[in-house]
């Protein structure tokens, strides 16, 4: 699109130039009231019904505020902590600047972690909403972060933002220009997440269906005894996991204890970051003990499994170790706890699952299906993950140069 005739500078380094008509202003003097905190409050308070009580938690990185939420008793809420329309609620300490625009009637309330201002109209704190999805609201608060515990930037920095503003009339044509636009790319990024969750459901299904009913269609069955797995092929076993294999825990390994190495250091959750020695010895699945309980993985080197996990190594089985990744996949080991306080699932639970169990051969068979048939699915999975990404920059960048004016969008017409 064509930029303005035109432009001057804004005298503020992280913006640029802007359209010669424009004018730079600050939050304070565009805002009809001053810069609000949110109510500090335990969640000891919240309760089932009443007001919705917004945290920064609540509100998406694309401004929207989650269908479940908290709430808090009508009663316990003042008058000046009720939201009226065109609030603009931005985070100041946690998730940095994440922004909710209050565009409807409905009262809600918000926390301490958000500070509100007001622009008087829906057009104007529309535009502000938009400045403060783009790159240069993005770089000013890394400028202004004040690091200590966690980021946060206060009100006052909030209400010292210099941003421009076009005129009244430019202001209603880009943000109906942008609510257009970003909902097209919004529309893009959900069928894509869907067509990621699908293709997800898909490997799920395929791994359960292989490693419970084998490849070969027309083989005769027979019954497991086990509601959820159904019939197996009637040459399977179907032992129990504490006759086929041993479950080692994994050892205590502080973070500042670790020396940069080769070796991944695996939590309950996945890899979380290197040491100069391992603790197994080759191929090795390490199971979620704690946290992230039941989330299994593998890994085809030796690596160090910390002691929120459990580990197998191809040692410990006389079975193909790539065929109890898979097969330990369905065990639904993470469908339950008996540890309130931290989530997590013990040894014997795990040994005294049931695991269809073919023989060798045909488990290396179903081994390399599985690994070909997940690899394309992992490919394209990984692909569409791409994707989103660069639609999120796309709708970044497209926020960026019209809220700045880098491009004219006063011809625009939907």
């Amino acid at each position: 699109m064509k930029p303005y005739p035109s432009y001057k500078d804004s005298g503020v380094e992280w913006i640029g130039e802007i359209p010669s008509h424009w004018d730079n202003s600050k939050i304070k003097y565009e805002t009809v009231v001053p810069v609000q905190y949110g109510i500090n409050i335990s969640s000891e308070s919240y309760v089932d019904e009443g007001i919705r009580f917004i945290r920064t938690t609540d509100i998406t990185d694309d401004g929207k505020i989650l269908d479940k939420g908290v709430y808090l008793k009508p009663d316990f809420v003042e008058e000046i902590y009720k939201t009226k329309r065109n609030d603009l609620l931005i985070s100041r300490s946690g998730t940095l600047g994440r922004t909710y625009h209050h565009r409807v009637e409905d009262e809600l309330t918000y926390g301490g972690y958000l500070v509100r201002f007001n622009f008087g109209n829906d057009k104007k704190s529309r535009f502000v909403f938009y400045f403060t999805k783009s790159k240069n609201f993005e770089d000013w608060l890394s400028l202004n972060t004040i690091q200590s515990t966690i980021g946060n930037v206060n009100g006052q920095k909030y209400s010292n933002l210099s941003l421009p503003f076009p005129t009244k009339s430019e202001q209603k044509q880009i943000v109906s220009f942008l609510d257009h636009k970003t909902q097209k790319i919004d529309e893009l990024i959900e069928n894509t997440e869907q067509k990621i969750d699908l293709l997800k459901e898909k490997r799920t299904s395929l791994i359960n269906h292989c490693v419970t009913k084998g490849l070969n269609p027309n083989v005769e069955m027979k019954d497991s005894g086990v509601e959820w797995i159904g019939e197996i092929p009637s040459g399977w076993g179907f032992p129990k996991v504490r006759y086929i294999t041993s479950i080692e825990y994994g050892n205590s390994l502080k973070e500042e204890d670790r020396i940069d190495g080769e070796y991944d250091v695996y939590g309950s959750n996945g890899v979380v970051g290197k040491h100069h020695n391992s603790l197994t010895n080759g191929e090795t699945i390490i199971i979620g003990r704690k946290g992230s309980y039941g989330k299994i993985n593998l890994s085809q080197n030796p690596c160090y499994p910390i002691d929120t996990t459990f580990s197998i190594e191809q040692k410990n089985t006389k079975h193909d170790i790539k065929w109890m990744f898979y097969g330990l996949g369905v065990l639904r080991l993470d469908s339950f706890t008996k540890d309130s306080s931290v989530p997590g699932i013990n040894r014997e639970e795990i040994y005294e699952r049931y695991l269809p169990l073919p023989p060798l051969p045909e488990q290396q068979q179903i081994v390399d299906y599985l690994d070909e048939q997940t690899q394309k699915i992992d490919s394209t999975i990984e692909k569409e993950t791409q994707r989103i990404e660069l639609l999120k920059e796309y709708r970044q960048s497209l926020i960026s140069e019209v809220v700045t004016g880098k491009i004219d969008v006063r011809d625009w017409k939907e």
